[in-house]
């Protein structure tokens, strides 16, 4: 299953993850930076969702706000849509 989240706060991020963090497939959140260019990290994980803007900038000079996060997917095997439908667009 592909949905796209809208994950706005902090507390959203650690719901989302505390939701998926129980799912035995993978869970990635993939998604698009200002460049267009794709990015995929766990979404079980509380650090990779945190961090995420510093790891799609990488070594770029641009900031964090400059991650389209209106491009935030979840991918999962698994029919996972009622632990994260309170973050579907």
């Amino acid at each position: 299953m592909r949905c796209a989240l809208e994950l706005v706060t902090i507390d959203d991020v650690k719901a989302f993850t505390e939701a998926v963090k129980g799912v035995k497939s993978d869970v990635r959140l993939i998604g698009k930076d200002e460049n267009g260019n794709e990015w995929t990290l766990s979404g079980k994980s509380l650090l990779c969702s945190l961090i995420l803007p510093v790891t799609v900038q990488g070594h770029r000079e641009h900031t964090a706000h400059e991650v389209d996060w209106n491009t935030v997917w979840c991918e999962c095997e698994e029919d996972i849509y009622t632990k994260i439908s309170r973050f579907v667009k």
